[in-house]
Protein backbone atom coordinates (compact mmCIF):
# COMPACT_ATOMS: atom_id res chain seq x y z
CA UNK A 1 0.00 0.00 0.00
CA UNK A 2 0.76 3.70 -0.46
CA UNK A 3 3.39 5.42 2.24
CA UNK A 4 1.69 8.39 3.87
CA UNK A 5 1.76 11.97 1.72
CA UNK A 6 5.10 13.44 1.93
CA UNK A 7 6.76 10.44 3.56
CA UNK A 8 9.91 11.71 2.09
CA UNK A 9 10.21 14.75 4.14
CA UNK A 10 11.05 12.62 7.18
CA UNK A 11 14.44 11.69 6.18
CA UNK A 12 17.53 13.19 7.56
CA UNK A 13 19.69 15.62 5.64
CA UNK A 14 22.00 16.20 8.46
CA UNK A 15 20.89 18.79 10.85
CA UNK A 16 17.33 19.14 12.32
CA UNK A 17 17.83 23.10 12.17
CA UNK A 18 17.94 22.97 8.45
CA UNK A 19 15.46 25.94 7.44
CA UNK A 20 13.73 26.23 4.16
CA UNK A 21 16.45 28.70 2.75
CA UNK A 22 19.09 26.24 4.11
CA UNK A 23 17.56 23.62 1.40
CA UNK A 24 17.35 25.67 -1.33
CA UNK A 25 20.51 26.87 -1.13
CA UNK A 26 21.71 22.72 -1.20
CA UNK A 27 19.10 22.66 -4.31
CA UNK A 28 20.11 25.58 -6.42
CA UNK A 29 23.93 23.61 -6.28
CA UNK A 30 22.54 20.30 -6.93
CA UNK A 31 19.74 21.35 -9.96
CA UNK A 32 23.00 23.71 -11.34
CA UNK A 33 25.38 20.37 -11.48
CA UNK A 34 22.25 18.93 -13.53
CA UNK A 35 22.51 21.16 -15.95
CA UNK A 36 25.82 21.01 -16.79
CA UNK A 37 25.86 18.00 -17.60
CA UNK A 38 22.78 17.97 -19.40
CA UNK A 39 25.11 20.18 -21.42
CA UNK A 40 27.46 17.26 -21.57
CA UNK A 41 25.00 14.97 -23.04
CA UNK A 42 23.59 17.36 -25.62
CA UNK A 43 27.60 18.07 -26.36
CA UNK A 44 28.95 14.56 -26.84
CA UNK A 45 25.69 12.79 -28.45
CA UNK A 46 26.01 14.79 -31.82
CA UNK A 47 29.81 15.10 -31.44
CA UNK A 48 30.09 11.01 -31.74
CA UNK A 49 27.90 10.83 -34.17
CA UNK A 50 29.54 13.21 -36.60
CA UNK A 51 32.88 11.76 -36.04
CA UNK A 52 31.94 8.39 -36.65
CA UNK A 53 30.01 9.37 -39.68
CA UNK A 54 32.94 11.12 -41.06
CA UNK A 55 35.17 7.96 -40.57
CA UNK A 56 32.83 5.99 -42.95
CA UNK A 57 30.96 3.95 -39.79
CA UNK A 58 27.20 2.85 -40.92
CA UNK A 59 24.14 4.08 -39.58
CA UNK A 60 23.19 1.41 -37.55
CA UNK A 61 26.99 1.52 -36.17
CA UNK A 62 26.56 5.02 -35.04
CA UNK A 63 22.87 4.44 -34.15
CA UNK A 64 23.38 1.82 -31.78
CA UNK A 65 26.67 3.81 -30.36
CA UNK A 66 24.14 6.47 -29.69
CA UNK A 67 22.21 3.57 -27.75
CA UNK A 68 24.63 2.56 -25.32
CA UNK A 69 24.31 5.16 -22.44
CA UNK A 70 20.17 4.43 -22.72
CA UNK A 71 21.13 0.72 -22.39
CA UNK A 72 23.52 1.55 -19.77
CA UNK A 73 20.96 2.47 -17.81
CA UNK A 74 18.09 0.55 -18.24
CA UNK A 75 20.53 -2.62 -17.49
CA UNK A 76 22.26 -1.45 -14.80
CA UNK A 77 20.44 1.54 -13.06
CA UNK A 78 18.28 -0.91 -10.84
CA UNK A 79 22.35 -1.60 -9.49
CA UNK A 80 22.51 2.22 -8.40
CA UNK A 81 20.19 2.37 -4.55
CA UNK A 82 22.81 -0.63 -3.96
CA UNK A 83 26.05 1.46 -4.57
CA UNK A 84 24.67 4.31 -2.73
CA UNK A 85 23.76 1.85 0.15
CA UNK A 86 27.37 0.40 0.35
CA UNK A 87 29.61 3.55 -0.84
CA UNK A 88 27.56 6.28 0.41
CA UNK A 89 25.13 8.74 -1.18
CA UNK A 90 27.35 11.32 -2.25
CA UNK A 91 30.98 9.50 -2.00
CA UNK A 92 29.17 7.40 -5.43
CA UNK A 93 27.93 10.22 -7.37
CA UNK A 94 30.99 11.87 -6.72
CA UNK A 95 32.92 8.83 -8.20
CA UNK A 96 30.56 9.04 -10.80
CA UNK A 97 31.65 12.21 -12.00
CA UNK A 98 35.22 12.06 -11.62
CA UNK A 99 34.78 8.58 -13.93
CA UNK A 100 32.61 9.93 -16.46
CA UNK A 101 35.14 12.75 -16.69
CA UNK A 102 38.04 10.29 -17.33
CA UNK A 103 35.90 7.86 -19.51
CA UNK A 104 35.09 10.66 -22.10
CA UNK A 105 39.28 11.87 -22.27
CA UNK A 106 39.64 8.06 -23.28
CA UNK A 107 37.67 8.50 -26.07
CA UNK A 108 40.82 10.77 -27.49
CA UNK A 109 43.13 7.35 -27.09
CA UNK A 110 40.80 5.21 -29.27
CA UNK A 111 38.85 5.60 -32.67
CA UNK A 112 37.64 1.62 -32.79
CA UNK A 113 34.18 2.55 -32.93
CA UNK A 114 33.43 -0.76 -30.60
CA UNK A 115 35.72 0.41 -28.27
CA UNK A 116 33.54 4.01 -28.05
CA UNK A 117 30.33 2.13 -27.79
CA UNK A 118 31.88 0.56 -24.96
CA UNK A 119 33.41 3.77 -23.20
CA UNK A 120 29.83 5.59 -24.13
CA UNK A 121 28.17 2.30 -22.12
CA UNK A 122 30.25 2.87 -18.96
CA UNK A 123 29.59 6.98 -19.32
CA UNK A 124 26.25 6.04 -19.33
CA UNK A 125 26.10 3.81 -16.18
CA UNK A 126 28.20 6.65 -14.67
CA UNK A 127 26.15 9.37 -16.22
CA UNK A 128 23.14 7.47 -14.40
CA UNK A 129 24.59 7.18 -11.31
CA UNK A 130 24.47 11.09 -11.38
CA UNK A 131 20.83 11.41 -12.94
CA UNK A 132 19.50 9.33 -10.22
CA UNK A 133 21.49 10.89 -7.36
CA UNK A 134 20.10 14.43 -8.68
CA UNK A 135 16.70 13.34 -8.82
CA UNK A 136 16.58 11.53 -5.54
CA UNK A 137 18.46 14.14 -3.77
CA UNK A 138 16.10 16.75 -4.84
CA UNK A 139 12.71 15.39 -4.65
CA UNK A 140 13.93 14.31 -0.77
CA UNK A 141 15.46 17.98 -0.21
CA UNK A 142 12.75 19.92 -1.22
CA UNK A 143 10.45 21.43 0.86
CA UNK A 144 7.06 19.53 0.89
CA UNK A 145 4.77 22.32 0.13
CA UNK A 146 7.20 23.47 -3.11
CA UNK A 147 8.37 19.76 -4.46
CA UNK A 148 6.99 20.29 -7.76
CA UNK A 149 8.52 23.60 -8.49
CA UNK A 150 11.52 22.33 -7.23
CA UNK A 151 10.95 19.38 -9.41
CA UNK A 152 10.47 21.67 -12.46
CA UNK A 153 13.60 23.92 -12.10
CA UNK A 154 15.25 21.19 -12.61
CA UNK A 155 13.69 19.89 -15.81
CA UNK A 156 14.48 22.94 -17.03
CA UNK A 157 18.10 22.86 -16.39
CA UNK A 158 18.11 19.49 -17.90
CA UNK A 159 16.39 20.64 -20.87
CA UNK A 160 18.58 23.82 -20.90
CA UNK A 161 21.30 22.18 -20.87
CA UNK A 162 20.10 19.49 -23.73
CA UNK A 163 19.74 22.71 -25.58
CA UNK A 164 22.89 24.16 -25.22
CA UNK A 165 25.00 21.58 -25.57
CA UNK A 166 25.17 21.72 -29.67
CA UNK A 167 25.91 25.51 -29.15
CA UNK A 168 29.07 24.96 -27.33
CA UNK A 169 29.66 22.23 -29.63
CA UNK A 170 29.59 24.95 -32.42
CA UNK A 171 32.14 26.85 -30.72
CA UNK A 172 34.59 24.25 -29.75
CA UNK A 173 34.20 22.60 -33.68
CA UNK A 174 34.75 19.24 -33.76
CA UNK A 175 38.38 18.77 -34.81
CA UNK A 176 41.00 17.58 -32.34
CA UNK A 177 40.81 16.94 -28.49
CA UNK A 178 39.39 20.53 -27.60
CA UNK A 179 35.39 19.19 -27.72
CA UNK A 180 36.62 16.23 -25.55
CA UNK A 181 38.99 18.49 -23.01
CA UNK A 182 35.75 20.83 -22.69
CA UNK A 183 33.41 18.02 -22.18
CA UNK A 184 35.20 16.39 -19.20
CA UNK A 185 35.94 19.96 -17.81
CA UNK A 186 32.05 20.20 -17.76
CA UNK A 187 31.47 17.46 -16.13
CA UNK A 188 34.17 17.74 -13.29
CA UNK A 189 32.33 21.58 -12.75
CA UNK A 190 29.68 20.00 -11.24
CA UNK A 191 31.62 18.27 -8.42
CA UNK A 192 32.04 21.55 -6.50
CA UNK A 193 28.53 22.25 -7.02
CA UNK A 194 27.54 19.10 -5.32
CA UNK A 195 30.13 19.31 -2.45
CA UNK A 196 28.81 22.50 -1.52
CA UNK A 197 25.39 21.00 -1.08
CA UNK A 198 27.09 18.65 1.78
CA UNK A 199 25.19 19.29 4.29
CA UNK A 200 21.71 19.29 2.70
CA UNK A 201 22.65 15.37 1.62
CA UNK A 202 19.51 12.99 2.22
CA UNK A 203 20.28 10.04 4.50
CA UNK A 204 18.90 7.04 3.04
CA UNK A 205 18.44 3.71 4.76
CA UNK A 206 19.13 0.61 3.07
CA UNK A 207 17.05 -0.27 0.21
CA UNK A 208 15.03 -3.58 1.42
CA UNK A 209 14.82 -6.58 -0.85
CA UNK A 210 13.20 -6.75 -4.45
CA UNK A 211 13.11 -2.38 -3.83
CA UNK A 212 12.41 -2.38 -7.35
CA UNK A 213 9.55 -4.70 -7.94
CA UNK A 214 7.85 -2.82 -4.38
CA UNK A 215 8.49 0.57 -6.23
CA UNK A 216 6.52 -0.82 -9.03
CA UNK A 217 3.89 -1.94 -6.93
CA UNK A 218 2.95 1.30 -5.08
CA UNK A 219 3.04 3.68 -7.98
CA UNK A 220 2.48 2.09 -11.15
CA UNK A 221 0.46 4.31 -12.77
CA UNK A 222 3.61 7.06 -12.16
CA UNK A 223 5.83 4.41 -13.90
CA UNK A 224 3.87 3.68 -16.70
CA UNK A 225 3.60 7.61 -17.46
CA UNK A 226 7.93 7.25 -17.21
CA UNK A 227 7.83 5.07 -19.72
CA UNK A 228 5.19 6.60 -22.74
CA UNK A 229 7.27 9.98 -21.63
CA UNK A 230 10.17 8.71 -22.74
CA UNK A 231 8.56 6.89 -25.48
CA UNK A 232 7.31 9.80 -26.95
CA UNK A 233 9.65 12.50 -26.30
CA UNK A 234 12.38 10.41 -28.20
CA UNK A 235 9.89 9.44 -30.82
CA UNK A 236 8.93 13.41 -31.40
CA UNK A 237 12.89 14.58 -31.44
CA UNK A 238 13.67 11.68 -34.16
CA UNK A 239 10.59 11.90 -36.46
CA UNK A 240 8.31 14.86 -35.79
CA UNK A 241 10.50 16.73 -38.46
CA UNK A 242 9.93 14.73 -40.93
CA UNK A 243 6.53 14.29 -40.31
CA UNK A 244 6.17 17.72 -41.34
CA UNK A 245 8.25 17.34 -44.20
CA UNK A 246 6.00 14.67 -45.47
CA UNK A 247 2.75 15.97 -45.00
CA UNK A 248 4.13 18.86 -47.39
CA UNK A 249 5.40 21.97 -44.40
CA UNK A 250 8.73 22.97 -45.69
CA UNK A 251 11.99 22.01 -44.17
CA UNK A 252 11.68 25.55 -41.82
CA UNK A 253 8.13 25.18 -41.08
CA UNK A 254 8.67 21.27 -40.03
CA UNK A 255 11.95 22.54 -38.19
CA UNK A 256 9.53 25.61 -36.33
CA UNK A 257 6.81 22.50 -35.26
CA UNK A 258 10.23 21.28 -33.20
CA UNK A 259 11.13 24.16 -31.80
CA UNK A 260 7.58 25.28 -30.59
CA UNK A 261 7.07 21.73 -28.56
CA UNK A 262 10.50 22.10 -27.03
CA UNK A 263 10.39 25.92 -26.43
CA UNK A 264 6.99 24.86 -24.69
CA UNK A 265 8.42 22.24 -22.69
CA UNK A 266 10.88 24.49 -21.30
CA UNK A 267 9.35 27.15 -20.23
CA UNK A 268 6.04 26.17 -18.79
CA UNK A 269 7.69 24.07 -16.41
CA UNK A 270 7.42 26.10 -13.84
CA UNK A 271 4.06 26.97 -13.76
CA UNK A 272 3.38 23.23 -14.43
CA UNK A 273 5.58 22.77 -11.06
CA UNK A 274 3.58 25.58 -9.51
CA UNK A 275 0.06 23.77 -10.07
CA UNK A 276 1.56 20.08 -8.95
CA UNK A 277 2.19 21.93 -5.61
CA UNK A 278 -1.77 23.07 -5.38
CA UNK A 279 -3.85 19.52 -7.63
CA UNK A 280 -4.14 16.60 -7.28
CA UNK A 281 -1.17 15.22 -8.63
CA UNK A 282 -2.99 12.07 -9.86
CA UNK A 283 -5.54 13.95 -11.76
CA UNK A 284 -2.66 15.81 -13.26
CA UNK A 285 -1.23 13.00 -14.34
CA UNK A 286 -4.16 11.44 -16.32
CA UNK A 287 -5.17 15.35 -17.67
CA UNK A 288 -1.59 14.97 -19.59
CA UNK A 289 -2.34 11.67 -20.39
CA UNK A 290 -5.33 12.74 -22.47
CA UNK A 291 -3.28 15.46 -24.39
CA UNK A 292 -1.20 12.68 -24.68
CA UNK A 293 -4.01 10.91 -26.54
CA UNK A 294 -5.45 14.25 -28.63
CA UNK A 295 -2.58 16.16 -29.51
CA UNK A 296 -1.43 13.91 -32.00
CA UNK A 297 -4.89 13.77 -33.82
CA UNK A 298 -5.42 17.19 -33.81
CA UNK A 299 -1.64 17.85 -35.32
CA UNK A 300 -2.53 15.27 -38.22
CA UNK A 301 -5.96 17.10 -38.99
CA UNK A 302 -4.21 20.80 -38.47
CA UNK A 303 -0.82 20.24 -40.00
CA UNK A 304 -1.68 22.69 -42.76
CA UNK A 305 -3.54 25.59 -40.66
CA UNK A 306 -1.18 26.68 -38.68
CA UNK A 307 -3.72 28.75 -36.24
CA UNK A 308 -4.29 25.92 -34.94
CA UNK A 309 -1.21 23.82 -35.18
CA UNK A 310 0.69 25.96 -33.42
CA UNK A 311 -1.26 26.25 -29.95
CA UNK A 312 -1.79 22.14 -29.80
CA UNK A 313 1.92 21.69 -30.19
CA UNK A 314 2.63 24.17 -27.35
CA UNK A 315 -0.20 22.05 -25.10
CA UNK A 316 1.70 19.28 -26.09
CA UNK A 317 5.07 20.33 -25.39
CA UNK A 318 3.90 21.59 -22.18
CA UNK A 319 2.74 18.04 -21.44
CA UNK A 320 5.57 15.69 -22.87
CA UNK A 321 7.83 17.07 -20.03
CA UNK A 322 4.81 18.22 -17.53
CA UNK A 323 4.23 14.82 -17.06
CA UNK A 324 7.88 13.56 -16.05
CA UNK A 325 7.72 16.74 -13.49
CA UNK A 326 4.50 15.71 -12.26
CA UNK A 327 5.37 11.69 -11.85
CA UNK A 328 8.92 12.86 -9.51
CA UNK A 329 6.78 15.01 -8.17
CA UNK A 330 4.63 11.81 -6.89
CA UNK A 331 7.61 9.92 -5.47
CA UNK A 332 8.05 12.83 -2.79
CA UNK A 333 4.38 11.58 -1.26
CA UNK A 334 4.16 7.93 -1.97
CA UNK A 335 7.76 6.85 -1.05
CA UNK A 336 9.33 5.83 2.16
CA UNK A 337 13.20 6.96 2.00
CA UNK A 338 14.37 3.01 2.26
CA UNK A 339 12.59 3.40 -1.59
CA UNK A 340 13.20 6.39 -2.80
CA UNK A 341 16.22 5.82 -4.94
CA UNK A 342 15.01 2.57 -6.18
CA UNK A 343 11.44 3.86 -7.10
CA UNK A 344 13.58 6.77 -8.84
CA UNK A 345 15.86 4.54 -10.22
CA UNK A 346 13.12 2.57 -11.93
CA UNK A 347 11.43 5.74 -13.13
CA UNK A 348 14.69 6.50 -15.03
CA UNK A 349 14.99 2.99 -16.34
CA UNK A 350 12.05 2.84 -18.03
CA UNK A 351 11.79 6.64 -19.30
CA UNK A 352 14.96 5.27 -21.15
CA UNK A 353 13.12 2.04 -22.26
CA UNK A 354 10.59 3.84 -23.73
CA UNK A 355 13.17 6.35 -25.66
CA UNK A 356 14.85 3.16 -26.86
CA UNK A 357 11.95 2.12 -28.22
CA UNK A 358 10.05 4.96 -29.20
CA UNK A 359 11.86 6.04 -32.32
CA UNK A 360 11.88 2.78 -33.34
CA UNK A 361 7.83 2.23 -33.26
CA UNK A 362 7.20 5.35 -34.52
CA UNK A 363 9.69 5.25 -37.22
CA UNK A 364 7.57 1.69 -38.14
CA UNK A 365 4.18 3.61 -37.41
CA UNK A 366 5.36 5.98 -40.50
CA UNK A 367 6.33 3.28 -42.63
CA UNK A 368 3.56 1.02 -43.08
CA UNK A 369 0.77 3.98 -42.62
CA UNK A 370 2.66 7.09 -44.19
CA UNK A 371 3.25 10.55 -42.40
CA UNK A 372 0.45 10.07 -40.51
CA UNK A 373 1.29 6.84 -38.81
CA UNK A 374 3.29 8.51 -36.29
CA UNK A 375 0.73 10.35 -35.19
CA UNK A 376 -1.07 7.35 -34.64
CA UNK A 377 1.51 5.41 -32.93
CA UNK A 378 1.36 9.17 -29.85
CA UNK A 379 -2.32 8.73 -29.84
CA UNK A 380 -2.10 4.87 -29.40
CA UNK A 381 0.23 5.07 -26.53
CA UNK A 382 -1.86 7.74 -24.65
CA UNK A 383 -4.90 5.29 -25.21
CA UNK A 384 -3.10 2.72 -23.72
CA UNK A 385 -1.81 4.86 -20.66
CA UNK A 386 -5.36 6.39 -19.98
CA UNK A 387 -6.93 2.24 -20.39
CA UNK A 388 -4.41 1.73 -17.40
CA UNK A 389 -5.21 4.48 -15.81
CA UNK A 390 -8.99 4.04 -15.61
CA UNK A 391 -8.04 0.41 -14.52
CA UNK A 392 -6.05 1.68 -11.61
CA UNK A 393 -8.63 4.24 -11.07
CA UNK A 394 -11.51 1.40 -10.80
CA UNK A 395 -9.05 -0.57 -8.30
CA UNK A 396 -8.23 2.06 -5.82
CA UNK A 397 -12.13 2.65 -5.50
CA UNK A 398 -12.53 -1.16 -4.86
CA UNK A 399 -9.77 -0.79 -2.41
CA UNK A 400 -11.56 2.50 -0.40
CA UNK A 401 -8.13 4.36 -1.80
CA UNK A 402 -9.62 8.14 -2.20
CA UNK A 403 -6.66 10.12 -2.89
Amino acid sequence: MATPPDSVSEIGLGSAALTPADRWRGLIAVIASAGVVGIVIGFIAPLAAILLEQRGHPNWAIGLNGAAPALATILLGPLVPKLFSKVGFLPMIMLAVFAEAILILLLLAWEDIWIWTLLRFLTGFFGTVHWIGSETWIVAMAPPAQRGRAIALYMIAISGGFALGPIVLQVTSTDGSLPFIVASTLVLLSAPLLWSARFVVPKLPHAPKAAIRQALRIAPLVMVAALMAGFVDMSALTHLVNFGRDAGLSDDTALMMLTIMLTANVIMQFPVGWLADRVNKRRLLILFGVIFFAAPLLVSQSIMTPWLLWPVLIVWGIASMGIYTVALTILGERFQAGLLASANAAIVALYQFGGMTGPMVGGTGMDLWGANGLMWVFSAAGFLFLCFAAYRTWLRWRLGITD
